[in-house]
């Protein structure tokens, strides 16, 4: 009995040693991007993305691929790029329109085109970055398509 109560034990604390990390694993990879944007770096930012031309209006796990680097004056603004997890991995320029937060959490914050063409789900640490990085909280002038 007491071989059984001990392997039970060991098998739970090997679970919690395995499960445990995950948090804080995840929260120092949010921290480093978000650091590495700020110096100017260029960061992979994981997103869920519906787009109606990039995702055929589904929704679909990737990556923004997003400068830290602040545009010239006389250059246009760095574009960001949308690169999916499955599939096709190439990343393609990832316009953004007019984009309005729709819900929020602990964990994810929403956001949505007017017109509902373009939606947008990204960790609520890292909201804030990315929403600049694509230019005036999201807006670039578009008609919000």
């Amino acid at each position: 009995m007491g071989e059984l109560l001990a392997g039970l034990f060991r098998v739970t604390l090997e679970a919690l040693a395995y499960l445990a990390p995950i948090g804080p694993v995840q929260n120092r990879l949010r921290k480093r991007r978000l650091t590495r944007l700020a110096q100017g770096g260029d960061v992979r930012v994981p997103v869920d993305l519906k787009d109606a031309e990039l995702t055929e209006n589904t929704w679909e796990n990737g990556h923004l691929l997003l400068s830290g680097k602040p545009p010239e004056p006389s250059t246009p603004a760095t574009p960001a790029f949308w690169q999916p997890r499955k599939g096709n991995r190439n990343a393609v320029p990832f316009t953004s329109p007019t984009l309005e937060m729709t819900s929020a959490d602990s964990a994810t914050v929403a956001f949505r085109s007017r017109s509902g063409r373009t939606e947008l789900r990204v960790h609520a640490d890292e909201a804030p970055a990315v929403l600049k990085a694509l230019g005036a909280d999201g807006a670039d002038g578009a008609d919000g398509s």
